[in-house]
């Protein structure tokens, strides 16, 4: 294959404040930011000018400097859904902080990015049936989260693929499906603990305690305990990037018309999820599946809708 190099010379493709706002069916390549919501700062006091009831879906990003798509700065009613993203240098998606929520990531796929999410101490977020090939392991807080119905593939970084948890004894975490890295010790770091009271905080990052399974983990904090361990056979075509991404040495980038996210019959993600209502009403099955695709339906219209062909839209 012949690869072509690409400067990035441009810092991102659209930037939005304000109210209102709908971003969907571009096609983005070489931006060192994909999609943003402006991050000027905590929200102005006027609260006409709060970023609220933002729409950002069916997006397809190839290439970032930095991030595919960022929240970053939102409030209330941010909507992050069916997005695809290629080939990040940092993070896939980013909540930098949200301040208060809810701010809805659901159905996005992320390939390729040393970083699955960016979540910066932000509150009220709502994560779900996303397949995010990346770690998700950073140790970020999270207050007010909701995590479920997600793969969270690793890599073969050589650390843990999960990192959960925060201040908040509310939040919640379960039905999510994780790849663990081969030869690692210790999957799984909970970033809160049962014990904690409600906005204590948390515990330093010293003090986050580690789990090599995902049954351990769910016996010690009460998380996880309808989640699943699974591999990349659970698709119809995918495999991790190779070399794992790193973000202080380049790699080459992947083309997403060679892979295939949906889900092959009979793996463990298949019927493994939780029914939500007005997200997967009409699942096929006992129960929904995990990821972005469930199996049987069609998968979304990523980019300009129209198009033909299968081959990348920036060549």
């Amino acid at each position: 294959m012949l690869f072509r190099s690409h400067p990035i010379n441009s810092y991102y493709s659209m930037k939005v404040y304000g109210q209102g706002h709908v971003i969907a069916h571009n096609a983005i390549a070489f931006f060192h930011d994909g999609l943003c919501i402006s991050t000027h700062g905590i929200p102005d006091p006027d609260r006409k000018d709060w970023a609220v009831a933002i729409d950002i879906y069916n997006n397809d990003i190839y290439v970032t400097g930095d991030d595919f798509i960022e929240g970053d700065g939102g409030v209330h009613n941010i909507r992050i859904m069916r997005n695809r993203g290629f080939n990040a240098a940092h993070t896939g998606l980013s909540a930098q902080p949200i301040f208060g929520g809810p701010a809805y990531y659901i159905r996005n796929i992320v390939y390729n990015t040393p970083v699955a999410l960016k979540f910066s101490n932000p509150a009220g977020v709502v994560v779900l049936h996303n397949t995010i090939v990346a770690e998700n392991s950073t140790n970020q807080q999270v207050s007010n989260a909701h995590f479920a119905n997600n793969l969270f593939m690793g890599t073969g970084r050589p650390g843990g693929v999960a990192s959960l948890g925060g201040p908040t004894a509310y939040s919640t975490y379960d039905y999510d499906g994780f790849r663990p890295n081969p030869g690692v010790d210790q999957q799984y770091t909970w970033a809160g603990s049962p014990s904690t009271p409600l906005g204590a905080g948390g515990r330093g990052r010293g003090n986050m305690p580690s789990f090599k399974t995902l049954a351990e983990f769910a016996a010690a904090t009460g998380q996880e305990t309808h989640g699943v361990e699974l591999d990349y056979d659970i698709f119809e075509k995918a495999a991790a990037p190779n070399p794992p991404p790193n973000s202080s040495v380049p790699g080459k980038p992947y083309e997403a018309a060679d892979f295939d996210f949906r889900l092959k019959a009979g793996s463990r993600a298949i019927d493994a999820g939780v029914k939500i209502p007005n997200v997967n009403d009409g699942f096929s099955g006992r129960a929904p599946d995990l990821g972005a695709y469930e199996a049987g339906q069609p998968v979304p219209v990523y980019g300009p809708r129209g198009r033909t062909g299968t081959r990348p839209f920036y060549w």
